[in-house]
């Protein structure tokens, strides 16, 4: 009886366990390239299931067989999830590639012709249609100066002003 319960109890306490999901996002202003550099990490198995139920398929993420395809669908849900905004102005982005780490994705994109600005707008919906607690953390480097966010479902969209 006693082992009966304490399995119950503990069987209770796994599965009301709450993952928590979050994904990382680097903005880098390359001043040598004139450009905004974007390296975005995502978890393989949400990122999997966010490709997956967005497009209605059964990718799996890590095989290599499907790589020209995954990385197509890919760039259109990094297109239509993450964008940054340069003094108001959308720039020419460009989707550069992605590589497997360990049990996550680093996705690349590149905003290009940006010699310098006063203001970054960024929105992050990376993963928020899939997980009711996703959170995106964007670090932000301009020079010397460095910020970091956290957007979610209430606020997807951050600035940064460099200097301040």
């Amino acid at each position: 009886m006693m082992t009966n319960i304490f399995t119950i109890v503990i069987a209770w306490f796994f599965s009301s366990l709450h993952p928590f999901h979050v994904s990382v996002c680097d903005v880098d202003f390359d001043a040598d390239s004139k450009s905004v550099q974007i390296s975005q990490r995502i978890f393989l198995d949400d990122f999997e299931k966010a490709l997956n139920e967005k497009f209605e398929i059964s990718l799996i993420i890590d095989d290599e067989s499907t790589k020209d395809y995954r990385d197509s669908l890919i760039q259109v849900y990094l297109f239509e999830n993450l964008n940054v905004i340069v003094d108001g102005k959308e720039k020419k982005r460009v989707y550069i590639g992605n590589e497997i780490e360990d049990d996550a994705m680093w996705c690349y994109m590149e905003y290009e012709g940006i010699k310098k600005y006063k203001t970054l707008e960024i929105t992050s919906k990376i993963l928020l249609e899939t997980f009711d607690d996703q959170a995106n953390i964007i670090h932000f480097t301009y020079g010397d100066y460095e910020k970091s966010i956290k957007l979610d479902k209430l606020k997807s969209t951050g600035s940064f002003t460099p200097g301040n």
